[in-house]
């Protein structure tokens, strides 16, 4: 029997027949094609049918990335993002009664990549990473995570004083295509993914227990 986050995805799969899959497409900025849709997530191209979620690449993935696909096709949401950032670890105190540990996506990049922003910026890139500002000790980098869920890393590096800052922020919007646990599960693949693609560089794809392929 499948548990856990394969139980989340197998789930999702169940509401993809009530699904309107082009209005969707539409909708969210996703290509329609043939029945299905077609998303790059974390530079990998994937089509999406009633049967669930494939990479076209044919190379494993974690089921994770699998679900935010899902997740993010069945949202009702709508418009354009509106290129106003928060801090990700800000938006619990968005939603009234909601208290999570949110630092625990920062933390991750942090303790890898340490004070090497020539290691962040190359994995970066490799993710379709855009810089948009660089000063002496701040970085700040624009990823198009998902159509309409833009996200930016604030890189500030290491002084006397203060140690490394990662900062992750989302566009205001967010939440309007996804709930937060959803975007939790987003930002958690973003992480996993910069932090194996400065670690392996050029990766096709990771294995269920993200073991580069």
């Amino acid at each position: 029997m499948k548990g856990g986050y394969d139980s989340i995805y197998l789930d999702l799969i169940t509401k993809l027949s009530e699904c309107g899959f082009q209005e969707s497409a539409d909708r969210l900025g996703l290509e329609y094609v043939d029945g299905g849709v077609q998303v790059c997530f974390l530079k990998r191209e994937y089509r999406i049918t009633v049967d669930g979620v494939e990479p076209l690449d044919g190379q494993p993935v974690n089921v994770n990335n699998r679900s935010v696909l899902l997740y993010y096709l069945l949202s009702k949401g709508q418009g354009d993002p509106e290129n106003s950032y928060v801090p990700f670890e800000s938006i619990p105190r968005m939603i009234s009664g909601l208290h999570v540990q949110t630092r625990l996506m920062n933390t991750p990049l942090e303790r890898y990549l340490g004070n090497d922003y020539v290691k962040f910026s190359q994995a970066a890139v490799k993710l379709g990473g855009i810089e948009e500002e660089s000063q002496v000790s701040k970085h700040l980098w624009r990823f198009d995570v998902l159509p309409k869920i833009p996200l930016k890393i604030v890189f500030y590096e290491a002084d006397d004083e203060f140690p490394v800052n990662i900062q992750i922020m989302l566009d205001k919007t967010a939440l309007q295509f996804l709930e937060f646990e959803c975007l939790a599960f987003m930002v958690r693949c973003f992480v996993r993914a910069l932090i194996k693609t400065a670690q392996y560089g050029d990766v096709v794809g990771w294995d269920s227990n993200m073991n580069p392929i």
